[in-house]
């Protein structure tokens, strides 16, 4: 089956389709007067085991310059440096540390996660949980996220927002973080 690739990325079967169906749907949306839905992510084609897949396509430029959402000290320093750690103590992992910046740090197993969980079957690939750091009030928080199974705070169900302090444990699938703060009322990074 020979796979065709599309301008926006995406492959599709030309047999079976004359144009890009994923495209093609979203020019459907615009020119029935509706607002235009973003195309799906690129596909990636059927390929024979051990071949490696071809490089995905360059995301398009932003118009008006870079439009990266920066944390509030990186905005203000020009770094964003780490405020805390979290620890992996038990699991596939123990022994790694991930580092934890003002703001929000996601936990999966997808590569795009701030805590990247990736050989941990039980962890959600994206949004497992959320460590925060908030720099105004010098406090790191724990939340639960979208996934589909609980994380643990110190034993008990993480179920709704929890402020964290030093050596707290939190557990997801098989695998123990423990938590290590550098900022707080002791330290904190220069804002000026």
């Amino acid at each position: 089956m020979d796979m065709k690739r599309c301008p926006n990325g995406h492959f599709y079967d030309p047999s079976l389709h004359r144009e890009c169906p994923y495209c093609k749907g979203a020019s459907a949306n615009v020119n029935l007067g509706r607002a235009a839905q973003p195309p799906a992510g690129a596909t990636m084609p059927v390929r024979q085991a051990g071949q490696m897949p071809p490089p995905p396509a360059p995301p398009a430029p932003a118009a008006g310059g870079p439009q990266k959402t920066v944390a509030v000290i990186q905005q203000k320093t020009g770094i964003n440096p780490v405020v805390g750690w979290m620890v992996c103590v038990d699991g596939l992992d123990k022994g790694k540390d991930f580092r934890l910046r003002d703001g929000n740090n996601y936990i999966g197993r997808g590569a795009g996660m701030d805590i990247c969980l990736a050989g941990d079957a039980a962890v959600s690939r994206e949004n497992q949980g959320v460590i925060s750091y908030d720099s105004r009030h010098k406090t790191f928080y724990a939340a639960p996220g979208t996934g589909q199974n609980l994380m643990y705070l110190n034993g008990e169900p993480l179920l709704m927002i929890h402020e964290l302090k030093a050596y707290d444990r939190l557990e997801m699938g098989s695998t123990t973080l423990m938590f290590m703060p550098l900022c707080g009322e002791e330290f904190q990074w220069e804002k000026e």
